[in-house]
C-alpha cells in the first residue's frame, strides 16, 4: 500500500489478513438446509512484515456465508493494533460485496429487518470502527493465490477434527 505526498510513494507497512470460511452441507440439495450436525469452520491468516498467525474455529450447523463473516470477525479481534491499515483478502462475494458496496448502510436503515446473520454483520461493523483503515479485496477462490488456499486447507482441516 502507498501514500502518495509531493516527496513521491512512501511505502506504509499494513496488516495483510486472508480469510476463508465453509461447510459441509449434507442437505446440499434443491430445497435442502444445513443439519445442525453439519460441520461448519473459519480460518484467517494475519500477516505483518515477516510475522504469520494462523487462527482458525469450527462450529457444527452455520452456514457457508455464517463462516465467512466470523472468519473476518476472528482475525480483527485477534490483532492488537489498530493504527496500521488492515487489508482483508476474502474469497466471499458476499463479505466482500457487502464490505465494499455499503450494503450494510440499507441494511441499518431498515433496523436490520429480515438480514441474515444480522448479528454478527452488526458485529463485524462495530469492530471495524476501531480500526484506522480497512480495506476488503475480493480474490478468487480456489485458484493460484496461495494464502486463499492455505486458509481453505486450514479450515478443512479444522473440519476434519471435529
Amino acid at each position: 500500500m502507498y501514500i502518495i505526498n509531493e516527496m513521491g510513494p512512501i511505502m506504509q507497512p499494513s496488516i495483510q489478513i486472508y480469510t476463508d470460511g465453509g461447510n459441509r452441507n449434507t442437505g446440499n440439495f434443491k430445497g435442502g438446509k444445513v443439519k445442525p450436525t453439519d460441520k461448519s469452520a473459519w480460518a484467517a491468516l494475519l500477516i505483518y512484515g515477516t510475522h504469520r498467525k494462523s487462527i482458525t474455529g469450527g462450529e457444527y450447523g452455520k452456514t457457508n456465508n455464517y463462516m465467512e463473516i466470523m472468519a473476518v470477525i476472528q482475525a480483527l479481534k485477534a490483532l492488537k493494533r489498530t493504527d496500521i491499515p488492515i487489508v482483508i483478502y476474502a474469497d466471499s462475494a458476499y463479505v466482500i460485496n457487502t464490505m465494499q458496496q455499503k450494503w450494510y448502510l440499507k441494511w441499518q436503515a431498515k433496523n436490520w429487518h429480515n438480514v441474515k446473520n444480522a448479528e454478527l454483520w452488526q458485529e463485524l461493523i462495530k469492530l471495524i470502527t476501531k480500526f484506522s483503515q480497512v480495506t476488503f479485496v475480493k480474490v478468487k477462490g480456489h485458484a493460484n493465490d496461495q494464502n486463499n488456499n492455505y486458509v481453505d486447507a486450514l479450515l478443512n482441516k479444522t473440519m476434519d477434527n471435529m
